[in-house]
């Protein structure tokens, strides 16, 4: 898939979902183009969403299979669960 159709399917899934945090996730995702988890999020976008917000909307998103996890990892006791955008074919 080209990189033109790729923007544009997630300009229609981005004008399907309603939440602002969830199009804040895909849009840091499709920027940064590595996967990231909430905390990431959280430090990189403007407004600073609550931390439980951003991970309750990746939750979702993983759901809806617009964000797929990769590799968890544990840091100083806790899980690091990063994820990637999905790709239209997947």
């Amino acid at each position: 898939m080209r990189k033109d159709e790729e923007g544009e399917f997630w300009a229609r899934l981005s004008g399907r979902l309603l939440h602002p945090v969830q199009m804040q996730i895909i849009e840091a995702l499709r920027l940064i183009d590595l996967p990231m988890s909430a905390v990431d999020v959280t430090k990189i976008v403007e407004d600073k969403p609550d931390l439980s917000s951003v991970a309750y909307h990746f939750r979702r998103l993983a759901r809806l299979g617009a964000i797929i996890p990769t590799e968890t990892e544990q840091i100083r006791g806790a899980l690091r669960r990063p994820y990637r955008l999905a790709r239209p074919d997947e």
